[in-house]
C-alpha cells in the first residue's frame, strides 16, 4: 500500500511537471515573439524606405535580417503551439468553409519557396472543389502549408500536388504527394513524435523544429480527423500525407479532457 501510495504520489508530480514545462514553454514562446515582431516592424519600415534612402548593401542585408527573423518567428511559432496544445490552451473556431479555397491559398503562400528549387506545386485537375466542411480554417491551413512546405524541403526535383475529394460516411480525404526522399516503412509513425527526425543529417540540413507533423497531427486529431503518410521509402518515389476530416468536425476540448 505505501509502494502504490508512492507511486501514485510520483505520478502526480511527473504530471504536474509536465503541465508547468508546456506552460513556461508557451509564456517563454510569448516572451520571445515580443521583440521579434518588433525587430521585424522595424525592418520592414526601413525596407519601405521610410527611414532614408537605402544603399545596396544595406538593403541586401535588411532583406537578409528580414529572412532570418520570419524563420525565427516561425520557429518560435512551432513551440508555442504545441506548448498550447500540450498545456491545453489551444481553442478551436469553427466555420463553414470550401476546402478548396484553403487550398488556393496554401498552394499561393508555398508556391515561392517551390519556385527556388525548381519544382511544379499544384492542385490536381479532380480536386473537387465545391466540398465544404464545418472546421477551424485557420488551422486547417496551417496543417496544409506544413505538410506542402514538409514536402518541398525534402523533394530535390520533381512535383507536389494537393487534392481534395468527398468520402463515405460525411468526410474529406486532402492528400499531399510528393516526388522527394520517401519515408522508410518503420518511420512512417515516428515522424509524428515530437522532436523526431527521419534523418536528422538530412533535417539538419532542410532545418526545422521537427514539431511541424506532430502539431498538424494533434490540430487534426482535435477536429475528429486522422492524419498519415503513406511512402515505399524508395527515393524518387516520395511519400504521401492524407489527412482525413469530418465535414462538421467534431472539435475535441484539451481542456476538459485533461481535467477528467
Amino acid at each position: 500500500m505505501r509502494l502504490t501510495e508512492e507511486l501514485r504520489k510520483r505520478a502526480a508530480e511527473l504530471k504536474e511537471l509536465d503541465r508547468l514545462k508546456s506552460a513556461f514553454l508557451a509564456n517563454m514562446s510569448h516572451e520571445l515573439r515580443t521583440p521579434l515582431n518588433s525587430i521585424l516592424g522595424f525592418t520592414d519600415v526601413m525596407l519601405e524606405g521610410l527611414d532614408g534612402k537605402l544603399t545596396e548593401y544595406m538593403d541586401t542585408d535588411l532583406r537578409l535580417i528580414q529572412k532570418n527573423g520570419q524563420h525565427l518567428l516561425h520557429l518560435i511559432n512551432d513551440v508555442l503551439d504545441m506548448a498550447k496544445i500540450e498545456s491545453g490552451r489551444m481553442n478551436l473556431h469553427a466555420e463553414m468553409f470550401k476546402v478548396h479555397t484553403v487550398l488556393d491559398e496554401v498552394v499561393g503562400i508555398t508556391s515561392a519557396l517551390a519556385s527556388e528549387k525548381n519544382l511544379a506545386l499544384f492542385i490536381e485537375e479532380d480536386s473537387d472543389r465545391n466540398v465544404e466542411i464545418y472546421a477551424d480554417s485557420t488551422r486547417i491551413r496551417q496543417v496544409l502549408i506544413n505538410l506542402v512546405n514538409n514536402a518541398i524541403k525534402f523533394t530535390e526535383k520533381g512535383r507536389i500536388s494537393v487534392c481534395v475529394k468527398p468520402m463515405e460516411g460525411a468526410r474529406v480525404l486532402v492528400t499531399v504527394k510528393d516526388t522527394g526522399l520517401g519515408i522508410p516503412a518503420d518511420h512512417l509513425e515516428a515522424i509524428f513524435q515530437e522532436f523526431t527526425q527521419v534523418d536528422s543529417s538530412t533535417t539538419r540540413k532542410a532545418g526545422g523544429t521537427g514539431l511541424g507533423l506532430p502539431i498538424s497531427r494533434r490540430l487534426v486529431e482535435m477536429h475528429g480527423g486522422r492524419l498519415w503518410a503513406e511512402s515505399s521509402g524508395v527515393d524518387g518515389e516520395g511519400s504521401a500525407f492524407h489527412v482525413e476530416l469530418p465535414v462538421e468536425a467534431r472539435i475535441t476540448d484539451v481542456v476538459e479532457r485533461q481535467e477528467k
